[in-house]
């Protein structure tokens, strides 16, 4: 597949695609959604998360968002919450209640699961993953 036909099917832009090729630019997340659709490959992989520090609950919550390609608007509307109650959360500037917690973890467990021990054999796609 060609760059133009890459650019054609995700609705991005040549340029775009090739800096973000080279590295020197950051995807985000709806984008690199288009791109796994597109190229067959997970938006895990595309985005080469398994660098990302997770040290910190809010590390792990980061770095689990952004595996399934989901924006902070997206996933704090997933969770039921607010951006802002996400980003206190994300840079550990609050503690999580025992509620969201447990759907949280559910996001985490696939981390540890498939991202870290084979991140590229699974092919996971965020439209079909939903934690149980």
């Amino acid at each position: 597949m060609y760059l133009i036909d890459v650019a054609a099917a995700t609705g991005l832009c040549t340029r775009t695609i090739g800096l973000a090729e080279a590295n020197k630019l950051k995807v985000s997340p709806p984008s690199l959604r288009r791109l796994s659709n597109v190229l067959g490959v997970s938006v895990a992989f595309l985005g080469c998360f398994e660098k990302m520090p997770e040290s910190t609950l809010g590390e792990h919550i980061i770095k689990a968002r952004l595996y399934y390609g989901y924006t902070k608007r997206e996933f704090a509307a997933l969770l039921r919450i607010s951006e802002r109650t996400l980003y206190e959360w994300e840079y550990d500037r609050k503690i999580l209640p025992e509620e969201p917690r447990v759907i949280i973890e559910r996001y985490l467990d696939i981390l540890s699961r498939d991202f870290l021990e084979y991140p590229y054999k699974r092919g996971i796609f965020i439209s079909n993953f939903q934690p149980e």
